[in-house]
């Protein structure tokens, strides 16, 4: 499997570019979006990429960083949702975002969803939002590991409490055993 390219991009299109690596030129599909944001052709460039082998083609599907592939992956997992539909909506924002906005019903995010076409746009939101309910939270998991590490559910959360949600598992569980083991 391709997982990025590392070169020059020879041509810009609407929607696809041209990777020219080790003298080969791969075509690659991007949103009109990501593409604008591309620096200019001639220029070198690291592209993620996801390379999608169906019954009667092969695409390569480009993305800026990690985390859009990422989100790629996740929404292509969606009960229809193909890679055209994700790769347009990979490229609104990053997956985090994405979801703050539905969760809170952002109409900026879900405008922009509901752009791709008012079925795929409800469809996307349907599974993410199903996505969204299926997910633990950051604390149940710091809560989880610092349990298995002997502590009671009630101190666990008490010294989580104080911790910033937007710090990853690891990070909140490193602050709240400072917490536990000064206490």
């Amino acid at each position: 499997m391709i997982y990025y390219l590392n070169g020059k991009i020879a041509i810009k299109k609407d929607k696809f570019v041209v990777m020219e690596t080790g003298g080969v030129g791969r075509k690659v599909y991007m949103s009109s979006d990501a593409i604008s944001n591309l620096p200019p052709e001639g220029e070198d460039f690291k592209l993620f990429c996801y390379l999608n082998i169906g019954r009667n083609s092969q695409r390569l599907y480009g993305f800026p960083t990690k985390e859009n592939l990422e989100f790629f992956e996740s929404l292509i997992n969606l009960s229809g949702i193909g890679p055209k539909t994700a790769v347009q909506v990979a490229s609104i924002a990053p997956m985090e975002e994405m979801k703050k906005g539905i969760k809170n019903d952002d109409e900026e995010i879900l405008d922009k969803i509901f752009d791709i076409g008012k079925k795929r746009g409800q469809r996307v939101i349907f599974e993410l939002s199903r996505r969204i309910k299926e997910e633990p939270g950051k604390d149940d998991g710091a809560v989880q590991t610092l349990t298995s590490l002997g502590f009671s559910k009630k101190d666990a959360k008490a010294a989580l409490k104080g911790i910033s949600k937007d710090k990853s598992v690891d990070q909140r569980v490193k602050e709240a055993l400072k917490l536990l083991d000064n206490g």
